[in-house]
């Protein structure tokens, strides 16, 4: 990297990433973002390409929520003129975490921004992300040519250190960890939500998905109602209360279905709280913390919970959540499959975390190190 590509880059990012999907995982990188920037790279006034946040102060967003709303040609082509009209402003450009390096099509904002960068000399970089897996191999040569614009890559598995490698990336790749590392030092002093709480009844923490585009729909149903029966028939069989977290409420690809559909199994079963992400980051993690052990479809489900400290299972319906298990060491008696088909198994992985006090390998200290990584190691990041 050239020097004027490092001088005062970091002064005024434009952050994107998988934003404005009404998702507790994407929304909480924001959250994480803004805060390490300005302690790490010494960052003025970054710009989110996303619309206001709870969570962040009202001059971050840029861009509008009915922007997102949909999916049709035109809101993208609003979503993708509002970001170059961002891109004037900026001394960078930064992914802030996600699987956002999957697909690219032909007509992908990333080669807009892989323009501007040539055309600018401004730099871009990646913090927190997972490369890949590529969802064919015309998107894996897109996203290459993409990448040799890219200054820094932080990412957040070893998978993805070995897809950039595969592809000849040329920049500065350093091998961190998920961004969610630093929720707790991010949102500062916390208090569990205040809870009315039963001696006796454990509570149980629960996120569902509403969209998985890998999977045709009568297994995602099927998947979905094994979930919901074995969680029936674990609050049947113990005393637990459950609390719902909606992560996502977009109205197409978000999780309100799926969680109706679990409220209304328990209905009369045990006390059921639903928490959704339109009450924010700050909100939900709140009501983690409330939570004795979690199940969870949402990858940052489960994240939120092992950095909450309450024992989980994640199922691996991705190859980001497996790889994530693998990381911190998830104990094989909290593994499920990634398409759980009997109710009786999802009991009884719940009654193990019940149970056993068991925890993943990986510290939690040595969890929020990794994430530091991806700006202590930037080239952008501030001595001392």
């Amino acid at each position: 990297m050239s020097v004027d590509r490092r001088s005062g880059a970091a002064r005024r990012p434009l952050v994107v990433g998988y934003y404005g999907m009404q998702n507790v995982g994407d929304n909480a990188f924001c959250v994480i973002v803004d805060w390490a920037l300005a302690r790490y790279w010494g960052t003025e006034a970054p710009t989110f390409a996303a619309p206001p946040l709870v969570d962040l102060p009202a001059d971050r967003a840029g861009m509008s929520q009915a922007l997102f709303e949909s999916l049709d040609p035109v809101r993208r082509a609003g979503k993708l003129l509002n970001k170059a009209s961002l891109l004037g402003g900026a001394t960078m450009l930064l992914f802030g975490g996600g699987s956002v390096f999957r697909d690219m099509g032909p007509f992908s904002e990333k080669k807009v921004f892989a323009a501007w960068s040539r055309v600018s000399k401004r730099p871009i970089a990646a913090v927190g992300v997972s490369v890949g897996p590529f969802v064919s191999s015309a998107a894996q040569q897109r996203l290459a040519e993409v990448f040799r614009h890219v200054d820094y890559v932080g990412v957040r598995d070893t998978a993805s250190v070995d897809r950039l490698r595969d592809i000849g990336y040329p920049g500065l790749v350093v091998p961190a960890g998920d961004l969610a590392g630093l929720l707790p030092e991010a949102l500062g002093d916390v208090a569990p939500a205040p809870v009315p709480r039963v001696p006796g009844r454990a509570r149980l923490g629960v996120t569902l998905l509403g969209s998985d585009t890998d999977l045709p729909e009568p297994e995602q149903r099927r998947r979905e109602q094994a979930l919901i029966s074995g969680i029936r028939s674990f609050v049947d069989a113990e005393p637990v209360d459950v609390t719902i977290f909606v992560f996502n409420t977009h109205p197409v690809r978000g999780d309100v279905g799926p969680s109706e559909r679990l409220r209304a199994a328990l209905g009369g079963r045990c006390d059921v709280r639903t928490v959704t992400a339109d009450d924010g980051v700050r909100a939900v993690w709140s009501e983690m913390r409330t939570c004795d052990i979690g199940l969870h479809m949402r990858m940052h489900g489960g994240i939120f919970s092992y950095v909450a400290d309450v024992p989980f299972a994640l199922v691996p319906y991705h190859r980001k959540c497996a790889d994530f298990l693998d990381e911190i060491g998830q104990p094989a008696n909290r593994r499920l499959p990634a398409q759980p088909e009997e109710p009786a198994e999802v009991h009884k992985v719940l009654a193990n975390l019940l149970a056993t006090g068991e925890r993943p390998r990986l510290d939690l200290t040595e969890f929020a190190h990794r994430a530091r990584l991806n700006f202590t190691r930037a080239p952008w990041a501030m001595s001392g």
